[in-house]
């Protein structure tokens, strides 16, 4: 079943376009998406002059806009393409109308800019992840059309597992790609009670997750050809989020995946997932955020667990 068929693309008129357009039409190009949605929204449309200084005359500011994208996703999506794409310019907060078209088209994956050093701040792109119920893919702005190494973070929860299989369904794996799942671990400090020593706690620890990756392996048929496990401890001072994304980097991945529990609109306000903790370093690798469609937590949840 293919679990990545409609997505949709946030544009804010800025060179990071120029990289959104370009890694979307490769993801198509790789995989069975069918309908790609590009998005521009704009809390009011008078539109500054020097926006519109190179645009068609004649028009209004919204069909002046929207004739310059078209132009523009037309370089990378010909007449010929296979795959369905509209291009809207839309009035109103870019976060509630994001929001409002992923649910009315049925989107699977929203894709966002992951900005470092380009013009803009990048905040609505973790909005949309943080208010949102939708899958969310973060692109850094200079990305590569590259994808034979995806990395998975694993912590054997029923959200990670989520993500394994909504990759697995997503048309994105072709043959040639390798799956690494990276996993998380740490030494409880009980240890010291049990008379065990710290050494062979650790290879406790290492043999559980072992164990549990096998049991994932045969409920995951189609990783185990593919699939490796990697394991990094995670000592008393360490940074989840900067762990995942120094194993990422050092493992050349091409993509990250994780998965991601909902948030009430209480929750939201709540910081320190390991969510966001990676993307608080991650710069450089594309990371696709899973999400359980439906499914919110409330606020006592979100305070008390991690993503």
């Amino acid at each position: 079943m293919n679990s990545l068929k409609r997505i949709m693309v946030g544009l804010d008129l800025t060179e990071m376009d120029d990289t959104l357009i370009r890694y979307t039409a490769f993801l198509c190009s790789i995989s069975e998406i069918e309908h790609v949605y590009f998005i521009h929204a704009e809390k009011s449309l008078d539109i500054p002059d020097e926006v519109l200084e190179s645009m068609p005359n004649g028009m209004p500011a919204d069909e002046k806009l929207r004739t310059a994208l078209v132009e523009k996703v037309g370089h990378y999506f010909g007449p010929d393409s296979r795959v369905q794409v509209e291009v809207q310019v839309v009035e109103g907060s870019p976060l509630k109308e994001l929001l409002h078209l992923s649910k009315d088209n049925q989107i699977d994956l929203v894709v966002v800019g992951r900005k470092f050093r380009m013009r803009g701040s990048g905040v609505l792109a973790q909005k949309i992840l943080r208010n949102g119920r939708v899958s969310v893919l973060f692109v850094p702005e200079n990305e590569d059309t590259v994808l034979s190494h995806i990395m998975v973070s694993v912590d054997f929860s029923d959200y990670s597992l989520m993500a394994l299989e909504r990759m697995l369904n997503s048309t994105l794996l072709r043959p040639d790609v390798r799956i690494t799942c990276l996993h998380v671990y740490q030494v409880p400090t009980g240890y010291i009670t049990l008379g065990i020593s710290y050494e062979d706690f650790d290879e406790r620890m290492q043999g559980f997750a072992r164990n549990k990756f096998e049991q994932v392996l045969d409920r995951f048929p189609a990783l185990k050809d593919r699939a490796t496990l990697r394991l990094v401890k995670q000592e008393n001072e360490d940074d989840v989020g900067e762990l995942i994304m120094v194993e990422a980097k050092r493992a050349k991945a091409d993509m990250l995946v994780i998965g991601a529990k909902g948030k009430s609109a209480a929750a939201l306000f709540v910081l320190g997932s390991t969510t966001e903790k990676i993307l608080r370093y991650n710069d450089d690798v594309p990371m696709i955020v899973y999400k359980k469609e439906q499914e919110e937590i409330g606020f006592l949840d979100a305070l008390l667990g991690n993503d």
